[in-house]
């Protein structure tokens, strides 16, 4: 028997197995010949070239949906009168006319997925106090660390006050000392701040995007 006739048997004997080509596709390495690789769907014998890869997407970012923008309504605000939601400086407001405390007027206001109203000028301050009819709870908080009655202001604990419009000798904490006791600071309807301490009854403003 010749050679070429010999090579004709095996390979209908099932001795000799094609190789597969490159290209196949496939799910798992376990799918691939042993000299190739799965990548991307398809068996191949040497990885992608850089250029030709897949993008790589930031997971953190990937998992993180744009934040949906919520309507200009009181839904959702603990309040224990009629609440009335109107837009002022790009954002949406809320006033709330029950009284409460400063700290129970911010959780109110977390709750409805905003925080105590912040004024950053002149123009938005004018807007809010069209709707209001009394002194009103808004974002200004003290730190406990300040030693002067005009230290350590910021919107809810968080950003610096940039505009303010505080009556004239305010803040005092009372006595133009800083003791603690005026800790917290309000709207009054003409527009002016003042402030007072935080376990005072007072209504309150919230604002959120």
């Amino acid at each position: 028997m010749n050679a070429c006739r010999a090579g004709v048997i095996a390979l209908l004997a099932g001795c000799y197995s094609p190789r597969i080509q490159e290209g196949a596709p496939c799910s798992s390495p376990d799918e691939c010949p042993a000299a190739q690789r799965c990548v991307q769907g398809t068996c191949r014998l040497r990885d992608l070239p850089a250029d030709a890869r897949a993008p790589e997407i930031d997971a953190a970012v990937d998992a993180r949906p744009d934040a949906m923008v919520l309507a200009c309504a009181t839904t959702g605000l603990t309040c224990g009168g009629t609440a009335t939601a109107f837009p002022c400086g790009g954002h949406c407001w809320v006033y709330c006319p029950s009284a409460a405390t400063w700290t129970d007027a911010s959780q109110s206001c977390i709750g409805w997925q905003g925080a105590l109203g912040q004024v950053d000028d002149a123009a938005e301050e004018t807007c809010v106090i069209a709707q209001i009819t009394a002194q009103s709870w808004i974002g200004l908080s003290q730190s406990a660390a300040a030693t002067t009655p005009g230290m350590g202001w910021t919107w809810n604990g968080k950003t610096p006050v940039v505009y303010t419009h505080w009556v004239t000798g305010k803040p005092d904490d009372g006595d133009g000392r800083e003791n603690g006791a005026e800790q917290c600071g309000k709207l009054q309807p003409d527009g002016q701040w003042d402030d007072a301490g935080c376990t005072q009854d007072n209504r309150f403003l919230c604002e959120r995007p």
